[in-house]
């Protein structure tokens, strides 16, 4: 499964322990855990936005070594950008849909906007 940054963000910043708990059984399930590049830096510019850089820091580096990082190559900019246009989304939702359409993976998320693939919601 690929985990949309909307999970990173609930895992981060949840204060509910069974919240926290669910999520974590949903990674721990997982042969092999997606991310995309572009949850990267969301994480990160809203880390810096509500905390500081040192817990940016800290958060992507927990992704980067828990997850496999899939970065946006051509292809996938191109069915993001297809994505974005026909369902009018904003453009990282529709790289991270692509990311899982490429991958062939549900995308654990609860964002709307992802209708073009299978989802595991949060």
């Amino acid at each position: 499964m690929i985990f949309d940054t909307r999970f990173f963000w609930a895992v981060f910043t949840s204060r509910d322990d069974r919240t926290k708990m669910k999520l974590r059984a949903l990674f721990e399930r997982e042969r092999v855990a997606y991310v995309s590049s572009i949850s990267l830096y969301e994480v990160f510019k809203q880390t810096l936005i509500n905390e500081d850089k040192d817990v940016a820091r800290l958060r992507v580096g927990t992704m980067r070594r828990d997850f496999e990082v899939i970065d946006v190559d051509p292809d996938i900019a191109e069915v993001g950008a297809e994505i974005s246009h026909r369902l009018r989304i904003p453009m990282a939702d529709s790289l991270i849909m692509a990311t899982a359409k490429r991958l062939g993976t549900p995308c654990v998320t609860d964002d709307q906007h992802f209708s073009e693939v299978r989802r595991i919601w949060i």
